[in-house]
């Protein structure tokens, strides 16, 4: 059984002469101690220090009924607690208490410690669902008592008729994305504030039981056709008349390069660092923290890929390429790329152009085209195959599959790699250089 006393200490004496008054609470012959509001002087207490002033008595005694009514609910799981246990429930009040967690702060939270954990991916998707849940309720605050079926449904149905951008057919993909981060981030505070062993439940709803989300639609024109990917191949550059990059010319050259790179994504273009022997090593950065194995990778670089190493190649030699030099952050190297490529895909005939796309060709050329066993195309592409886990132990890992899966869509595919300098190139690089090296003396 707990018990509650209300008590005074005479060591505990403050500068101003008073004491104030705590609760003292013994729970399976443990003591603990809660302070209150109160503080009383001498003249409150008897010669033992006891409470004498009727006031204060009675102030104690509600106090302690209400800590009474607490346990009182937990009924026999106040039993299986400790009085740490027992405390931290009294902490955070009653235990059928609601809180009112603001879910707008919260998740940014978690999205900055994905950011300093390296999950950057993660935490950007984490970003955008709360901007978008802020622009869609329109205040910087929502509780996550206001989370109900109904909002999550209104909110499903805005995202659905919100007019897509550059007049392009709107997916599902926002649709299905935002709720299931909203939902992953709801059950990071559940798991946090509730605790349904001890019947705490601070956090009731449980909205997401109740909806179905939309399917992302899977779009058939994400991977190029051959004709199109040559077609891409053959598009001239633009003339370049200002220093740095041509958004159009680098969106070309990196959609390539990613392809004769098995699909090598930007931020690992942007960020990698390992080249010798021929070979770009590297660990992928969208799932090196959930692989045991740091999803390391290692792609031979043909002669097609060397072309375009050449022309980018850090002179410092910090980093692979210079990508890092012009632009102030791997988001803003893609959000250049993109842009880009929506006015290749103009030009080829493929609308919404991303750059993802390349990867999705390779796979689709290796699987559809030359047939490439699967497991090889899941090793190229750094998945991981499940069924494969065990086996995978106890096989030493050779690069050399993949290899020549990669030269063989490469053969197959019969790009058009020219002469990659751009127009007007070789002045404004020029320029470029110098401004770089006046830069770092």
């Amino acid at each position: 059984m707990t018990t509650f006393k209300a008590e005074v200490y005479a060591h505990q004496k403050r500068s101003d002469g008073s004491y104030n008054i705590k609760i003292r609470i013994i729970h399976k012959k443990q003591k603990k101690y809660l302070p209150t509001p109160y503080y009383v002087y001498k003249e409150d207490l008897t010669r033992t220090f006891k409470l004498k002033n009727q006031y204060y008595i009675d102030e104690c005694d509600k106090i302690i009924r209400k800590y009474r009514s607490i346990i009182d609910k937990l009924g026999e799981r106040s039993l299986s607690m400790n009085v740490s246990q027992i405390v931290d429930t009294i902490n955070h009040g009653n235990i059928d208490d609601k809180i009112d967690l603001d879910i707008i702060e919260y998740g940014r939270n978690i999205a900055k410690q994905m950011r300093e954990s390296g999950h950057i991916g993660n935490a950007l998707n984490y970003e955008n669902t709360l901007n978008n849940l802020v622009k869609f309720v329109g205040r910087e605050k929502i509780s996550v008592q206001e989370i109900t079926v109904k909002f999550v449904n209104d909110w499903i149905l805005w995202l659905t008729e919100m007019p897509a951008k550059s007049n392009r057919v709107r997916g599902t993909r926002a649709q299905s994305l935002y709720p299931s981060n909203l939902r992953a981030i709801i059950n990071r505070a559940k798991n946090e504030y509730n605790d349904e062993e001890l019947g705490i439940i601070r956090i009731p709803l449980s909205p997401f039981k109740k909806i179905k989300l939309p399917k992302i639609s899977i779009s058939k024109k994400r991977a190029l056709d051959i004709k199109q990917l040559q077609a891409l191949s053959q598009v001239n550059y633009r003339n370049i008349d200002r220093l740095g990059f041509s958004r159009f010319n680098l969106a070309k050259d990196m959609f390539l390069l990613s392809f004769l790179l098995i699909g090598m994504n930007e931020v690992d273009l942007f960020n990698c660092t390992d080249y010798k022997n021929g070979r770009i090593t590297y660990q992928r950065t969208k799932t090196k923290n959930r692989r045991a194995d740091s999803a390391e990778i290692s792609i031979k670089v043909e002669p097609e890929a060397k072309k375009f190493i050449d022309k980018y190649r850090d002179p410092e030699g910090k980093r692979i390429f210079c990508f890092y030099k012009e632009y102030s952050s791997c988001g803003a190297f893609e959000a250049a790329i993109n842009k880009g490529l929506k006015k290749i895909g103009d030009i080829i005939n493929v609308d919404d152009l991303e750059f993802y796309a390349a990867r999705h060709t390779w796979a689709t050329i290796a699987a559809n085209d030359i047939m490439i066993d699967k497991y090889i195309i899941h090793s190229a592409l750094n998945h991981v195959d499940p069924t494969m886990k065990i086996t995978d132990i106890y096989i030493k890992k050779s690069w050399d599959p993949i290899d020549q899966a990669n030269r063989r869509v490469i053969d197959f595919v019969k790009l058009y790699i020219g002469d990659l300098n751009e127009p007007g190139r070789d002045k404004y690089l020029l320029k470029y250089l110098l401004k770089q090296n006046s830069k770092q003396k």
